[in-house]
């Protein structure tokens, strides 16, 4: 099975989180919430639950199953997925994946995202996310991050919080989640051999 690479911060600033997630956020802008919702759930309580328990090991087998592009069972199992989140939650996974698609439209070296909207345009955001991700080779850690960011973003309470800025979206993000990235690595390593997994 192919190793899943994970950088880690090497300067200490956050500019590989934040370069990871500029990659493979452009153009994507989901318009309303998707898993995390602020006016239903704090970040934090929604970060350290639904996502560290049942979104990043989505994520992971996910990406898995993608590196070897096998796209039949990336679909069977994200249907699994879906079927098991409450309705509202997967109904807002779904609307968001269409936010993938729309960006990434006609962009060259995405084919597997293309043949997924072809045979599953209704998958989770999650799916498409991480589809796209591969396009761009960004390491798992960073693309589960680039993730925890697309939920935040898309969660926030805009009336409070226009997300007009992107660049201080970012800051604010890293800010409220300055354990992010030791906690994906613990998920990581609970569901990752260390063969897996070049530090």
């Amino acid at each position: 099975m192919e190793k899943s690479r994970i950088y880690s911060d090497e300067s200490g600033d956050g500019q590989e989180i934040l370069r990871a997630i500029r990659h493979s956020r452009v153009g994507i802008a989901p318009e309303s919430p998707l898993a995390f919702n602020e006016e239903e759930t704090s970040w934090s309580d929604f970060f350290n639950g639904l996502f560290a328990d049942t979104l990043i090991p989505h994520f992971i087998h996910i990406s898995q199953l993608v590196s070897d592009e096998y796209l039949k069972s990336v679909i069977v199992q994200d249907e699994k997925f879906l079927d098991h989140l409450p309705d509202k939650l997967s109904d807002r996974l779904r609307a968001g994946s269409e936010s993938v698609f729309a960006a990434r439209e006609g962009a060259r070296g995405m084919r597997f995202l293309r043949k997924l909207q072809e045979k599953s345009s209704n998958c989770s955001f999650t799916l498409a996310f991480v589809v796209n991700l591969s396009g761009f080779n960004i390491p798992l850690a960073n693309g589960i991050i680039s993730y925890a960011f697309m939920e935040w973003m898309a969660g926030k309470n805009r009336h409070r919080f226009p997300l007009e800025n992107i660049s201080e979206c970012e800051k604010l993000f890293f800010n409220e989640s300055e354990q992010c990235s030791a906690k994906i690595r613990k998920v990581l390593a609970k569901y990752l051999s260390s063969s897996q997994i070049i530090a």
